[in-house]
């Protein structure tokens, strides 16, 4: 019988990885045989297990991976859904944790292709437990950071929905030319199509709908959760885990594509599966030990230096071993110069002289050296020893920042005057400022020397605009103000006058034609250059229409890191000053319509294809068709090129709220016109149709001017958009 219950002890440890208690369960087999399982002389001391668990609760994201772009599912974050989860640990022994958890979250794809367009959300419920080892044998007991691996064992409920319907109750069919529309393709009625967009919103059950009459199916199964982190220990109690599980399931229902579903829509051989990364913050219910007092028994009597002086009476505890000392403990000093006998090169020492470090007394010579290196300029006297960083080298090469200069133009509060913001949009130099009294303080900044500074503010003077000086700022960091006397010098060796006289003269100018603001030298004498216009080179594909997809248009140009992994990308600026974006170079409408689905889930949501013939931009009708001269194109209307289409960002009377102002200095190129009332209408942007003003118009919404809008001017003349749009037909 005991060899039975023995053999049963031991059995049970092996299968469930339990080492840490089968000592337990051995001393429990000796109180109900009553035979010890060891033979020894004493008694074998059984060590108590308790039930002690560690909390913790953690948030992460689950990912998915199934029949819906299974080969990339882990790298689209667009995929990540958030999860919560709690977990108690119990320590089974040093290295061993058996733990038990909750988890709940949701899973979801959206497959987008030409061929098949499938999506679904599901929610997860799952309960299960698990065991992590800490690799605690191959690491210090003073660790902070510790790596763990887990094995378990789930089960867990789904509740799969799809996206069949908008908002407004219509069917989503998905046409060949990449568009989501009402009414299917092959419908007699695709004429009526309208296009629509998906809102996102997964009202079908998967299972209810019944597409592939798979049935009443099972909404819950189990899975294997294999997980692998660190720890990082905070203090005793406390400890912060990150790390991931990847969730082998036993059903094939989450995503409801399986290998028998209908048609296009049969999936893979493999179960569905997904990815929990977390990090979660424990707390240990442990008790902490109690540290045992230290023993101060016979500390009254210690003498750590063994002179034969107690400690607490021992003014020098740390005296070499062997050297004689007073009765305070302390070595001996026979000359009385604050230099022990036992290091004293001197031991009769004159009193009250001077010695140095080994006690030598110093002589009138030796002051008189020491103070000639205190105040030595020349270098003649000076000790420079082998460790000396008196001279640079390539490894230690000193960084010194330079001097800069700065033209300061005033201090405002509330707002600028029109008159003035609209030259100083036109200074890419100008910054702004607020100080501690909440006064926005403009000014000219970065100049690299005096002369290019001088010249800076008598442009802004002869424009009208009223300076406060120069200051310069050194490579220490301390700013100063240049004087008058400092630039009238500078000018009248430069100009042979002084600064006023210059700035007369530079008045009477005549003043530029027309004011354009724009991201360049703003000078009265000439005018602006225009930006030079590049165009993408068609001519390798004869005169056949050639499509691209136009990704973005923006007014600065962006980081390429942006477009990482973007082969063919054009980015052309014209003469409106925006940048854009262009992939693709096909005569296929199809192959294009595949690129932009491309880069919409890419995240470019604006994409949208673009048709270029003989180098000329064209319209685009709905089945990807030119349209010919006959039908009336834009580019081929009577006032095409006449009429241009612009976004409004503003409208101010009298001053420009500055913080809208440090926002159109970012813009670059402004325009000004005359409204009514005496207010001043600022515009951006030129296009020749409404379509591309408008997507600026959004861009710009997103940057914070609000109250966007588009309109048109045509002959001089400031006109609504809707004009503009008559205009060209």
């Amino acid at each position: 019988m005991t060899l039975t219950l023995r053999s049963k002890v031991l059995s049970f440890c092996l299968i469930a990885l339990l080492g840490g208690v089968c000592t337990d369960l051995s001393g429990q087999e000796v109180a109900a045989t009553g035979v010890s399982p060891r033979v020894a002389e004493d008694t074998v001391a059984v060590k108590q297990w308790h039930i002690r668990p560690k909390i913790s609760v953690g948030v992460g994201m689950m990912n998915y991976q199934g029949d819906l772009i299974a080969t990339r599912g882990y790298l689209n974050p667009f995929q990540n859904r958030t999860a919560v989860h709690v977990n108690a640990a119990q320590s089974l022994n040093d290295y061993l944790d058996l733990n038990f958890f909750m988890l709940y979250g949701s899973i979801g794809a959206d497959e987008r292709t030409l061929v098949r367009n499938l999506n679904f959300r599901s929610q997860i419920t799952a309960g299960g437990m698990a065991l992590s080892y800490n690799f605690d044998q191959f690491f210090k007991d003073t660790r902070k950071l510790e790596p763990f691996i887990s094995l378990g064992f789930e089960v867990f409920e789904f509740q799969s929905k799809t996206d069949l319907l908008d908002s407004y109750g219509n069917t989503y069919y998905y046409w060949d030319d990449g568009t989501i529309r009402n009414i299917s393709e092959t419908s007699k009625e695709s004429g009526l199509a309208q296009e629509i967009t998906r809102d996102y919103t997964y009202e079908t059950d998967i299972r209810n709908a019944n597409q592939d009459a798979f049935g009443d199916y099972p909404e819950r199964s189990f899975a294997i959760p294999a997980g692998a982190g660190f720890n990082l220990l905070l203090n005793n109690k406390m400890s912060m885990k990150m790390g991931l599980e990847y969730h082998w399931t036993f059903t094939d229902y989450i995503d409801g594509i399986t290998p028998e579903s209908r048609g296009i829509r049969a999936g893979n051989k493999q179960t569905d599966k997904f990815l929990h990364t977390f990090v979660r913050l424990t707390y240990d219910l442990t008790p902490v030990p109690h540290e045992e007092a230290p023993d101060f028994s016979g500390g009254d009597n210690a003498d750590t230096d063994q002179d034969s002086i107690a400690d607490f009476l021992d003014d020098c505890p740390d005296t070499p071993l062997g050297v004689e000392v007073d009765s305070k403990g302390c070595p001996l000093d026979s000359d009385g110069d604050g230099v022990a006998d036992y290091l004293d090169a001197e031991l009769n020492s004159a009193p009250g002289s001077i010695v140095d470090s080994s006690g030598i007394a110093l002589t009138d010579a030796d002051f008189e050296a020491l103070y000639l290196e205190w105040t030595d300029e020349s270098g003649d006297y000076s000790q420079y020893t082998s460790t000396s960083y008196s001279e640079e080298t390539a490894e230690r090469k000193t960084k010194r920042k330079k001097a800069s200069y700065t033209v300061k133009i005033g201090e405002f509060e509330g707002g600028v005057d029109d008159s003035l913001a609209n030259v100083l949009l036109g200074m890419p130099e100008v910054t702004t400022r607020v100080d501690e009294n909440g006064k926005t303080i403009i000014e000219l900044t970065g100049i690299d020397n005096l002369p290019d500074a001088l010249q800076k503010r008598m442009e802004l003077e002869t424009a009208g605009i009223s300076t406060s000086g120069i200051t310069t700022t050194n490579a220490s960091g301390k700013t100063s103000k240049v004087t008058g006397v400092e630039q009238d010098m500078l000018s009248n060796k430069n100009l042979g006058m002084s600064v006023e006289e210059a700035i007369r003269k530079n008045k009477s100018l005549p003043p530029a034609k027309r004011l354009i603001l724009n991201k360049s030298e703003y000078t009265l004498d000439r005018p602006i250059d225009e930006r030079s216009v590049s165009r993408a080179d068609d001519a390798a594909f004869g005169g056949q229409t050639v499509y691209r997809v136009q990704i973005g248009a923006y007014a600065n140009k962006l980081s390429k890191d942006v477009f990482e992994g973007i082969d063919d990308l054009i980015v052309i600026t014209t003469s409106d000053g925006l940048t854009r974006y262009y992939v693709g170079a096909v005569t296929s409408y199809k192959q294009v319509a595949s690129r932009k689905i491309d880069m919409i889930e890419r995240g470019f949501d604006g994409s949208h294809v673009i048709p270029f013939k003989n180098g000329q931009r064209a319209t685009l009708e709905s089945n990807g068709d030119i349209p010919s001269t006959s039908a009336g194109a834009p580019e081929f209307a009577k006032n095409f090129g006449k009429v241009k289409f612009k976004v409004q960002i503003g409208s101010y009377v009298g001053q420009i709220p500055t913080d809208v102002l440090n926002k159109m200095m970012d813009l670059g190129r402004i325009d000004q016109r005359d409204g009514d009332a005496g207010a001043v209408r600022y515009m951006t942007g030129e296009f020749n149709n409404f379509g591309d003003a408008e997507t600026y118009m959004n861009e710009l919404i997103s940057q914070g001017f609000e109250g966007s809008f588009v309109i048109a001017e045509y002959e001089g003349r400031i006109i609504s958009a809707t004009e503009g749009i008559q205009l060209l037909k």
